[in-house]
């Protein structure tokens, strides 16, 4: 401001001098001219160096903003990874949760084949894996007679080796279950195959409690005809459906965990969000069965 005015200053002497004429000396002329001359260079460089400030501000401005940007990317960036390495975290610990259990699950497979081997040589009994459990099968002619549910003498003598190795497996449940083939009851107290396969199966858990077997891990369940493992129409693999199982039931961190958070209320006005299926965690795959 204090340069314009002198530069006005100046152009007004200027136009007084013109006015006037003769009257204003040579040298006091050139020294006013010199004067405005340099005035008027110094205002152009003080405003080139304002516009310059002002677009190094602008700039500065822009980088600033833009490395705000760049900060709130990196955060949630940093938050996401930090989410997935908690996940991972999770995830590797779940599995070595299975691991382990798969592990003492086939220890506890290998130990029912070697405790149980003599009578698996002699074809009185099998050890496998059915549908995910282990399974103790022991074929119906060895235990009773047909259409009955009274232990046959050699029955009781291989259900007492098999209580025998039962009672030292630690918290397990064992489930009976009585299965027949799929002929018609004829000749007998049992009105069908449901009756006589129960009926079965509860004979077989009370023996097993009389030789020690914990009754509180015991159940019983007859599924007469229908959970087959050959076919009913030819007689060499109808035979094989005529059998007692004992299953060693998983325990209960065993199952697959799901998951039952609620699902979130929806707004007022919005659909309600369509239902989800539990979410379950996959189990490793159980040892191959050995004969």
């Amino acid at each position: 401001m204090k340069l314009s005015r002198r530069i006005n200053g100046l152009l007004g002497a200027g136009a007084v001098a013109a006015m006037v004429g003769c009257g204003v000396s040579q040298e006091l002329y050139t020294a006013r001219t010199t004067e405005l001359d340099r005035c008027q260079n110094e205002l152009l460089r003080t405003r080139n160096q304002l516009t310059a400030a002002r677009t190094k501000s602008e700039e500065l401005g822009a980088e600033a903003t833009a490395l705000h940007d760049r900060i709130s990317t990196l955060e949630g960036d940093r938050s996401k990874l930090a989410s997935n390495l908690s996940a991972t975290q999770k995830e590797m610990d779940e599995l070595r949760r299975t691991h382990a259990q798969a592990e003492q699950r086939s220890e506890l497979y290998r130990t029912l084949v070697s405790k149980l081997r003599s009578m698996i040589d002699a074809k009185m009994l099998g050890v496998e894996i059915r549908k995910g459990k282990m399974v103790v099968k022991l074929a119906d002619q060895i235990l009773f007679d047909p259409g009955k549910a009274e232990l046959k003498t050699a029955g009781a003598m291989a259900l007492r080796q098999v209580a025998s190795v039962l009672r030292e497996i630690p918290d397990r449940d064992f489930l009976v279950a009585g299965h027949t083939d799929n002929r018609p009851i004829r000749a007998s107290t049992y009105r069908s195959n449901w009756e006589l396969s129960t009926a079965r199966a509860v004979t077989v858990v009370q023996f097993l409690q009389a030789e020690g077997v914990d009754p509180r891990r015991l159940a019983a369940a007859g599924y007469s005809e229908f959970d087959p493992l050959g076919d009913n129409t030819v007689g060499d693999t109808r035979a094989l459906n005529r059998r007692i199982e004992v299953v060693v039931m998983p325990k209960i961190e065993e199952l697959p965990s799901i998951d039952v958070t609620p699902a979130p209320s929806p707004a007022p006005g919005d659909e309600a969000p369509a239902p989800t299926a539990p979410r379950l965690t996959p189990q490793p795959s159980p040892p191959p069965p050995q004969s």
